[in-house]
């Protein structure tokens, strides 16, 4: 990347930033001149606001993400997070054979290095491969700065890009969906777009197969995007149902068009439904 280009977008980044926290001073000013629950309102107002647009990964306050394909026919998109693993990708990948099903494969850089045979046989097969950042900052992702959230999502690129020269990642997926005010201005200046998902089972925290099927199925239509994930305890036996799933259902599994285009921005708040 070039190097003009990677600085105008920190500028921007941080740009953004300030603007982010420029409410602090009006919060200081107002209680100093005696109007404290003006202040605390303010505050709580844009503290709330960061949050949600920060946590809800469906959420598009800071910038476009893809979160479902065009309703139009039959097509869904399997979404497959946190790989390559060196068990668990040759599974999943006879069972999406089995299927006759073509999925996106969300993989972390430093993962992908280090099991560069799995990244090309995953291209191989006919999946394609994205961007998930080069170490998984699960935890921390969402808070990273401007410089180092470039870093995990441009060594990323480099490395996957380095594995396959011929099919560079065109899409990037955040850790557990957290991102902030840069994180699509960071994406979309690597060339990438963010995508998210529409259907989830939660397997990344929960084992119960049935319910975690029982989730994705009550999401499952036309042009919904699922997502589960590798390096699970019950990955394997996920992909297994879930692919299942996807072919009972009579919906198609293949990878997006080269023209699928950003979703609306309307803001979505996910609820957690009861098993």
């Amino acid at each position: 990347m070039n190097a003009a280009i990677r600085a105008s977008a920190l500028r921007r980044a941080y740009f953004r930033l300030a603007l982010g926290l420029s409410p602090a001073p009006v919060v200081v000013w107002l209680i100093g001149h005696g109007q404290p629950l003006a202040a605390v309102l303010l505050f709580c107002t844009v503290l709330t606001t960061m949050m949600i647009g920060t946590l809800v990964p469906r959420c598009a306050m800071f910038g476009p993400m893809i979160k479902h394909l065009p309703p139009s026919g039959k097509q869904v998109l399997l979404t497959i997070d946190d790989g390559p693993h060196p068990q668990h990708t040759p599974a999943i990948l006879d069972i999406l054979d089995r299927h006759h099903i073509k999925a996106l494969y969300f993989l972390v850089g430093e993962r992908a290095a280090q099991h560069p045979q799995l990244v090309r046989e995953i291209i191989a097969r006919g999946h394609e491969v994205c961007n998930h950042t080069q170490t998984h900052p699960a935890t921390t992702f969402w808070m990273l700065r401007p410089v180092r959230l470039w870093q995990e999502i441009a060594s990323c690129q480099e490395t996957l890009t380095t594995l396959c020269p011929e099919h560079p990642p065109r899409f990037f997926r955040p850790p557990a969906g957290h991102h902030n005010l840069f994180t699509a201005l960071i994406a979309q200046t690597l060339g990438l777009k963010m995508m998210m998902w529409s259907a989830r089972g939660f397997d990344g925290v929960r084992t119960d197969v049935p319910t975690i099927t029982r989730r994705i199925a009550s999401r499952l239509k036309a042009g919904a995007i699922v997502l589960i994930h590798e390096g699970t305890p019950v990955a394997v036996e996920v992909a297994q149902a879930v692919t299942s799933l996807l072919a009972a259902s009579g919906l198609k599994g293949d990878t997006p068009p080269a023209s699928l285009a950003f979703g609306d921005d309307e803001m979505v708040v996910e609820r957690r439904h009861a098993p």
